[in-house]
């Protein structure tokens, strides 16, 4: 009877430990093939409704600060006069703004896998970062309508030109302003442009006029952005043939091109005149390689900004592809389909020159990079105090290229007054044909707030060991179970082991009875019953034959 009960319990505890071995092996390699992991991080890492990505993007807790340089020219009045053969520039700076950006009145649009937007952006001053209170520190600067006007009207007629120089001087206008670095970079009231405010509203819509204002601030709150979604994928996970690339532009104010820089809807413009395609340098898409290009927009630049692969690194424990921006991106030339927009009335500006002037009521303005680095040399000769150096004024775009994250930017850009021909204008002769640098910036994230740091590093890194831990330890116990099982199917203990074990039972039993009779000795005799006796010796006796 004990045999079948041992053997009963041996089949119960293989079969416990077969399904337990089996279960365990089951999930384990369920996680290792299906990547739940990833699958949360696909989901999380979108734009759709209730997903982490769509809360960080729509007001994305990114430092961003944007540093100002300004020009301050110290021997105008030297240089006018014919006295210095040089105008002297001294850098002034950082005059440091933060970027608070927010997306608002976002619409998902599934019949294109689009989302529509409008981001603004508010810019706030950060004194402990800055070199003095832009409100109090003053600067000799080129007045910038002035010398646009004054460009301008060598396009005209003599009557017009000279009746323009006429109002110029009546109104007192100078070539060079004394100014706050504040109302220069955000608004000071001009003459020039009060009148023509109230003359042509159509086209100049403001009654002041600051550079970092119109740079940056203008149409802030008005651009309708329409950006594509991560690809779509077939059933295997492979993207579709003929996707856009996620989060690219597809149109800005519903329009995919430049329409100022002869944007042609019928054949999707070119690499000169397109938006659609770019980034705006918030959202880009995952799992880069080396390979990768992107073209950066936004406003500011009045044309894409190419982004070139430079190197692989490591930042802050994490894998980052580092992008520059090439040498020649300014340049425009006649016979180059990806730059000939750019040079107007077939007049292309100098190398490292890249005109703007279509984006900004066609005021004569350029940007370069700083110290006019990269540009034609000729730039440089009426000036003392600008020092063109790489190490400085590079600028690179670090990414995480895994998961599309930006970890350390620096976008260095330089304004500049183009000052064309010069007809009927006294005050304006010393300054014709030249490039007058007014500030420069330098687009700044120098580090990911700690909370993105251990986002990052957890999707990057944590999670996918922790899955992978998991799987393997799920794996291990369900092969250390089925092991076991196969143990007890194939092996039996030896029979020695079983007569050892009935003999201690028969010691045990033959113990209890010596005792018992010992007992039965000791007893007063009317304590004792003979009818019983001999029936329990008999029993007793029977049990050990057994």
């Amino acid at each position: 009877m004990k045999l079948f009960t041992n053997k009963t319990q041996r089949n119960a505890k293989l079969l416990r430990c077969a399904a337990l071995g089996m279960t365990l092996v089951f999930f384990g390699a369920a996680i290792f093939m299906t990547d739940p992991v990833k699958l949360i991080v696909d989901w999380q890492i979108s734009l759709s409704p209730h997903a982490l990505l769509r809360k960080l993007w729509l007001v994305p807790p990114l430092d961003v600060y944007i540093m100002v340089y300004m020009f301050n020219y110290t021997n105008v009045d030297a240089f006018i006069a014919g006295t210095d053969a040089k105008m002297k520039v001294e850098e002034v700076g950082p005059y440091v703004y933060q970027e608070v950006l927010s997306n608002h009145n976002i619409t998902l649009n599934e019949a294109n896998n689009t989302i529509t937007y409008t981001p603004r952006r508010e810019y706030i001053f950060v004194p402990e970062r800055s070199v003095g209170d832009p409100k109090i520190d003053r600067i000799r600067a080129p007045n910038i309508p002035y010398m646009g006007v004054s460009t301008q009207a060598a396009s005209l007629s003599m009557f017009a030109a000279l009746g323009l120089s006429a109002l110029a001087k009546r109104l007192n206008a100078q070539p060079m302003l004394e100014v706050s670095v504040h109302d220069y970079m955000w608004g000071y009231e001009d003459h020039l442009v009060h009148l023509a405010s109230k003359f042509v509203p159509s086209l100049i819509d403001f009654s002041s006029f600051g550079i970092m204002e119109k740079l940056f601030r203008e149409g802030n709150e008005s651009n309708v952005v329409n950006m594509h979604l991560p690809e779509l994928k077939d059933a295997h996970g492979v993207n579709l043939p003929g996707s856009p690339r996620g989060y690219s532009i597809n149109s800005i104010n519903y329009e995919r091109g430049f329409k100022r820089w002869e944007y042609d809807e019928a054949t999707n413009g070119t690499q000169c005149n397109r938006i659609w395609g770019s980034h705006d340098a918030t959202l880009f898409p995952r799992d880069m390689n080396e390979h990768d290009t992107f073209q950066i927009y936004r406003r500011t630049f009045c044309r894409l900004l190419p982004m070139k692969f430079n190197r692989t690194l490591n930042f802050k424990g994490l894998d980052a592809y580092e992008y520059v921006m090439e040498p020649h991106i300014f340049d425009s030339e006649l016979h180059s389909v990806n730059s000939s927009c750019f040079c107007k009335n077939n007049h292309c500006l100098k190398r490292g020159v890249g005109n703007v002037s279509p984006c900004y009521y066609n005021m004569p303005l350029a940007i370069t990079y700083p110290h006019f680095m990269h540009a034609d040399p000729s730039l440089l000769k009426p000036f003392e105090g600008l020092n063109p150096n790489e190490s400085r004024f590079t600028s690179t775009f670090m990414m995480q290229p895994q998961l599309g994250v930006p970890l350390h930017v620096h976008m260095r850009l330089q304004a500049n007054q183009v000052v064309g021909n010069i007809k009927f204008n006294r005050l304006m002769e010393p300054f014709e044909n030249l490039v007058l640098p007014l500030l420069w910036v330098d687009l700044t994230i120098e580090n990911l707030p700690l909370s993105l740091q251990v986002l990052v590093h957890a999707l990057k890194t944590g999670f996918p060991l922790l899955q992978l831990v998991v799987s393997l330890g799920l794996i291990l116990g369900g092969l250390y179970q089925l092991s076991a099982a196969l143990l007890l199917c194939f092996w039996s203990p030896p029979a020695g082991i079983h007569k050892s074990e009935h003999g201690e039972k028969a010691a045990s039993v033959l113990g209890a009875l010596a005792i018992g009779a010992s007992l039965h000795k000791s007893l007063p005799a009317e304590c004792v019953q003979p009818e019983v006796q001999q029936p329990l010796l008999d029993e007793n006796a029977d049990k050990l034959e057994v």
